[in-house]
């Protein structure tokens, strides 16, 4: 597994600078290729634990560092103030399909990257505002103040999503219609004491899953996980506790069920086989 520490794209079209981690394997390509959005007030070298992960079963992992990035973009908001901007809603998921575009710009970037990308099969996961980033890449939509209709910021060459800790109805402009076309595939994990940033209910995190369309949708609850506990080692020297491994072990077997469609992945995704590894400490659905 080999790493790129730091790239940077210039959007001239909003006129923004764009830091990039790229994590990929050391053997040649072409490999399916994962972004992934970091929580509000992280970077792009936050989640290093998954995007070595991931790399080093074969996926190309990209992590930018949003506006919001207190270490690269001098943000210096509170997380509430982060995630109650509109601005910051809008943004994000315009990074996410930016970095699509920009697949050549980043061989040219990083020759030694030019022939590992495959761009037919693109996933975007996140956790927590990264987690709304990725359901926003997906179709869930959002009214933003002062718009009267939905908006939505699907990118069609996107196949999959992976939420964690994503957020419910009611905040950042999410309603109970905003899933209704969702119908890429989707794995969505939280924890039973994963409270939202106002105190909400840990089901309250499931409400993407609940209520997107029927098919290739996957919930995990996990007795006893906290919000951060999804984070793993999100700074470097984080401890990994088994929430996160647990989130490691699910996210690769859905990641090769829809983006490699591995057999065995998808096997493993309709069986028992996490919740064996967590000591019958999750509960599972699928629709």
């Amino acid at each position: 597994m080999l790493t790129v520490e730091r790239i940077v794209l210039h959007d001239a079209a909003r006129k923004k600078d764009l830091p990039l981690k790229i994590y990929y394997p050391d053997a040649p390509g072409p490999f399916p290729v994962i972004v992934f959005s970091h929580g509000a007030l992280a970077s792009k070298d936050c989640y290093s634990a998954l995007g070595r992960y991931w790399a080093s079963f074969g996926y190309v992992s990209i992590h930018p560092s949003h506006g919001d990035s207190i270490a690269d973009s001098g943000y210096r908001g509170t997380l509430r103030e982060a995630i109650s901007n509109p601005g910051a809603w809008e943004n994000r998921p315009k990074d996410v399909s930016f970095i699509i575009d920009s697949l050549s710009d980043i061989e040219k970037l990083v020759p030694q990257l030019s022939g590992r990308l495959d761009r037919r099969h693109i996933g975007v996961g996140g956790h927590s505002f990264g987690a709304y980033t990725s359901e926003l890449i997906g179709g869930t939509t959002i009214l933003l103040p002062g718009n009267g209709k939905p908006q939505s910021f699907a990118d069609k060459r996107v196949s999959a999503i992976l939420l964690l800790s994503p957020q419910g109805e009611g905040r950042m402009g999410l309603t109970a219609h905003s899933w209704d076309k969702l119908h890429l595939p989707m794995l969505l994990m939280y924890g039973s004491l994963d409270f939202g940033p106002w105190g909400e209910a840990p089901a309250w995190r499931s409400e993407a899953f609940q209520k997107a369309p029927s098919g290739n949708k996957y919930k995990v609850e996990l007795d006893g996980g906290t919000h951060m506990g999804f984070a793993g080692a999100s700074r470097p020297g984080g401890v990994q506790d088994g929430v996160f491994q647990c989130a490691k072990l699910e996210s690769l077997a859905f990641w090769d069920a829809y983006l490699k469609r591995v057999p065995k992945a998808m096997e493993y995704l309709k069986s028992d086989g996490l919740k064996k590894f967590n000591a019958n400490a999750a509960t599972f659905t699928s629709k």
